[in-house]
């Protein structure tokens, strides 16, 4: 896939660039041919460096349940310690954080929507 050799935008953030990915993938859902209107769109806006950046960027912000329950396994039901509460705060975490990205996503017009996902580097509508 070629893709362009200069930035359109150069200095966009991560978050941004991640913003813009998530954004024209969603277009290319209308297309008769989805996948290949999602290579050109993203050949059109990107370069092969911040495509890389943007999908790291999406990448980074998803939740890893399977390794946290390998942990909680490992660490067993009876075991106290650090291990164990630091498990129970993830897991409290992320689950306070999936309501916040539903509220997010879910939030229409009546908040804006940009600011809060910005101030927690969330992509609204990003997660499948």
């Amino acid at each position: 896939m070629t893709f362009l050799q200069d930035s359109k935008e150069p200095g966009r953030s991560d978050w941004e660039l991640a913003r813009l990915a998530v954004h024209l993938r969603g277009y290319a859902a209308y297309d008769d041919d989805p996948p290949a209107d999602e290579a050109r769109r993203l050949r059109e806006a990107f370069t092969a460096d911040e495509l890389r950046r943007a999908d790291a960027f999406l990448e980074a912000g998803r939740q890893d349940l399977d390794r946290l329950a390998a942990v909680e396994a490992r660490l067993g039901k009876d075991v106290t310690g650090d291990e164990a509460w630091l498990a129970q705060q993830l897991t409290v975490a992320w689950a306070r954080l999936d309501k916040l990205r539903n509220r997010i996503d879910t939030g229409g017009s009546l908040m804006a929507n940009t600011h809060v996902a910005a101030a927690i580097d969330y992509i609204r509508g990003s997660r499948p």
